[in-house]
């Protein structure tokens, strides 16, 4: 058992008083507000809502609390998934199993982030917008926006979270709810092009996610319409915070995360750019849009019409960025790593242990540079595509394509159908919430394989092979018809 911090939704005040905090940390190289000439170390909530523009002031520091949430989101789901495996660093070594432990510190960590995030962003809302005369509407949108990410985060990867500090429990899709009320609401308040194509993006996944098929291949239409190239990112500060944590995991000289050997040719998303610089993480894009509208063309047996869609997906990915990346430093396993990972190209991959191999999935790490995709990427050809001829192959090939499309970016573990739990300091120091609920206790489908063996291969070094233990997109379209997975096929 891992020691349990106290709750963080104790109080509105401490959340209060830990969000104005974090505002005044953030602005002193703005010229918002001038900290120069207070005496008193003690700054009051009123004396920062009497402060000229304290609505902008505030959005920025909500914006922080929104990339911290995106950090301890991404560091944590990506190796509770089969994507990645945490070989070698200080971060949790359970949620590989997985273990989702409603005592377990990260599990804490998330919450209180996601909670922190939407708290803020309401506190915003309710209170600094009103306070200050010459808030702009913009600020609002961007509120509500946060607010509707952390909302959604909640909706895809917790069995629910209180609304409100101290609030009665909310279960997953009311939080859904809540952030397409919040994501209509922003794009309505705002004129910007951009931001509303970014709300748009996060209507058709949240309804996706929901299973509302109509509302999301709408959303997903019109975004398309709008913008076929489009991408929203989580823009990250190398200089003044908070850094993509990610990117460290993952490139760093240490062996800490490793990529499953079937997708190495896609890592690290998020190269190293030099210390003035961290790479940017895509939270909406065009990709998921396609893929809303090819597996609504598959709920309604439309094989033909989601072979399409997908390689016009196809097409999209393939314009994307690519980079050359020096990843010698990354030494995938070979010091001190608990399991040795494929490093040079001439490895063949079986996807599981009845597969053919598959070569050209590992890329020689020893050379100087290698090229990789750092917004989508995907082993899935046009050829591929075109032999699809059932609902199962068509879904197999849609849900390889999601893994690898949005790889490092937090999405693979909700479409496993797993959920973290409300952790139990929450309960016991909120009275609304029972400690024997339901919702208590992390949601992990039965058929998906147990220890550790989401991530387990056997690596031949003579025979130059990789062979998977699983083929978990196999397993997901067998049980495609639990409500747990593949939201429009139930």
């Amino acid at each position: 058992m891992r020691p349990m911090l106290p709750s963080m939704q104790t109080t509105t005040r401490t959340m209060r008083g830990l969000t104005l905090i974090s505002m005044l940390a953030g602005v002193g190289a703005c010229d918002q507000f001038d900290v120069t000439g207070v005496e008193n170390p003690n700054v009051t909530t009123n004396a920062f809502l009497r402060t000229p523009d304290a609505a902008r002031t505030w959005v920025r520091g909500t914006e922080r609390s929104y990339l911290q949430a995106i950090n301890a989101m991404m560091d944590n789901v990506e190796i509770t998934s089969d994507n990645y495996f945490n070989n070698y660093t200080t971060q949790s070594k359970v949620f590989d199993i997985p273990r989702l432990d409603n005592q377990d510190l990260d599990v804490r960590t998330m919450f209180t982030a996601l909670a922190r995030l939407r708290e803020s962003a309401t506190y915003g809302i309710d209170v600094v917008i009103k306070a200050d005369t010459v808030a702009q509407v913009r600020n609002e949108a961007d509120l509500l926006y946060y607010r509707a990410i952390g909302s959604l985060l909640v909706g895809e990867h917790f069995t629910g979270m209180p609304s409100s500090a101290l609030g009665a429990f909310v279960d997953w899709r009311g939080h859904l709810l809540l952030a397409i009320e919040d994501l209509k609401r922003a794009r309505t308040l705002s004129t910007d092009a951009a931001f509303r194509n970014a709300c748009t993006a996060g209507l058709a996944r949240a309804y996706y996610r929901f299973g509302q098929r109509t509302e999301a291949t709408t959303e997903a239409t019109a975004l398309l319409a709008a913008a076929p190239t489009f991408i929203r990112n989580a823009a990250f500060d190398a200089v003044n915070g908070p850094s993509n944590s990610f990117q460290g995991l993952t490139t760093s000289a240490t062996n800490n995360y490793q990529v499953l050997p079937r997708m190495e040719f896609l890592d690290p998303k998020y190269p190293n750019r030099g210390a003035q610089q961290t790479s940017p993480l895509a939270v909406f894009k065009a990709e998921e849009s396609h893929f809303i509208l090819a597996e609504a063309l598959l709920a309604s047996n439309d094989i033909a019409g989601a072979r399409d869609r997908l390689k016009t997906l196809l097409t999209l990915v393939q314009s994307r960025t690519t980079e050359l990346v020096d990843s010698r430093t990354q030494q995938r396993g070979r010091a001190g790593g608990q399991v040795i990972y494929p490093d040079t190209n001439d490895y063949r991959i079986a996807f599981a242990p009845d597969q053919p191999f598959v070569s050209g999935l590992v890329m020689w790490r020893r050379s100087a540079t290698v090229r990789v995709p750092t917004i989508s990427g995907t082993s899935v050809t046009a050829a591929r595509i075109d032999a699809i001829s059932t609902i199962a192959d068509a879904y197999y090939v849609l849900y390889l394509m999601r893994q690898e499309v949005f790889l490092a970016e937090g999405r693979r573990m909700s479409d496993l159908g797993m959920r973290y739990p409300v952790p139990l300091a929450e309960a016991q120091s909120n009275r609304n919430l029972d400690a024997g609920a339901d919702y208590m206790t992390a949601v992990i489908p039965s058929f998906l394989p147990p220890d550790s063996q989401m991530d387990g291969f056997t690596l031949n070094a003579a025979a130059r092979t990789v062979v998977m233990r699983h083929d978990l997109n196999t397993i997901l379209v067998a049980n495609r018809t639990s409500p747990l997975v593949m939201p429009f096929a139930n």
